[in-house]
């Protein structure tokens, strides 16, 4: 899914660990995904949820994953 808006939940040097967060997401009944990144000559892993189309949209997918699993995410564009 292309665009918008998602909830970023972490970023982690270890894809194993991304890997698992993401499946812990999936297994509460959110859509997870994980995406790499360059920074600073590391690779990290991003590890969010979605995408929605609206901010708004995202921003209430971040209140039920604060709510539901504890984790405090920030809304972030979806490429």
């Amino acid at each position: 899914k292309a665009g918008g808006w998602a909830v970023q939940l972490a970023a982690m040097s270890n894809q194993g660990d991304a890997n698992a967060l993401r499946d812990k997401l999936r297994a509460n009944g959110f859509d997870g995904f994980v995406d790499s990144v360059q920074s600073g000559g590391k690779t990290l892993w991003r590890v969010r949820a979605g995408p929605q189309t609206q901010r708004a949209d995202a921003q209430r997918l971040h209140d039920q994953i604060k709510s539901r699993l504890g984790i405090d995410g920030n809304v972030v564009r979806a490429p």
